[in-house]
């Protein structure tokens, strides 16, 4: 005659804790790591939004530029005069329809790890306030314009644009962030592309 086990032994009530307590840590371990893959999702899906953003208003803006006409101050300047570049220049492209609205004076540089973008109201938005667009942890940026090309010579890239009342070919923005994902230069055709050479 055998008798009936009535409960578990000590054992393997230790064994089923033991192998309960592996359980529980794997799914933690699994779900922390899911969280942080997914804040490292949000954040990179928030910093490319923001990218696109100020690449958007900034292609709109140095895309319409006021008749030289108009102003009586430079179209466009690149200031190397500090540890980075400055981009200044007047634009008819901040607020909708763009071209058609009053002129704005409009700088992009570098400041405290963060490229900012501040328009002001310079002529004709008498009652209009700032703009401001701004990327946070960005450790490098640089201006490049692209010159007319003439009869004699090709164009070339350059650091600064000295011409006051005319504006370059094109213009390029590079900017680099602090987790060293350098974004694609943002290049900006202002004049029309000439015609291939014969």
């Amino acid at each position: 005659m055998t008798r009936r086990r009535q409960g578990f032994t000590l054992l393997e009530v230790i064994v089923a804790i033991t192998v309960t307590g592996l359980a529980l840590t794997t799914a933690g371990m699994a779900l922390s790591a899911a969280r942080g893959t997914a804040a490292r999702i949000q954040r990179h899906e928030a910093r490319t939004e923001a990218d696109s953003r100020v690449r958007a208003v900034l292609t709109d803006m140095l895309r319409h530029a006021p008749r030289a006409e108009q102003v009586d101050e430079p179209l466009l300047v690149v200031d190397r005069t500090g540890t980075t570049p400055v981009l200044r220049f007047l634009s008819t492209g901040v607020r909708e329809p763009y071209g058609t609205g009053g002129v704005w004076r409009v700088v992009v540089g570098l400041r405290d790890s963060t490229l900012v973008l501040r328009a002001t109201p310079a002529l004709g938005e008498v009652d209009a306030s700032p703009l401001t667009a701004t990327l946070s942890s960005v450790t490098g940026f640089d201006v490049r314009a692209l010159e007319h090309a003439t009869s004699l010579t090709a164009a070339v890239w350059r650091a600064d644009w000295p011409i006051a009342q005319d504006r370059p070919r094109a213009i390029e923005l590079t900017w680099q962030r602090a987790d060293d994902a350098t974004s694609p230069p943002l290049r900006v055709v202002l004049a029309p592309l000439e015609r291939p050479r014969s």
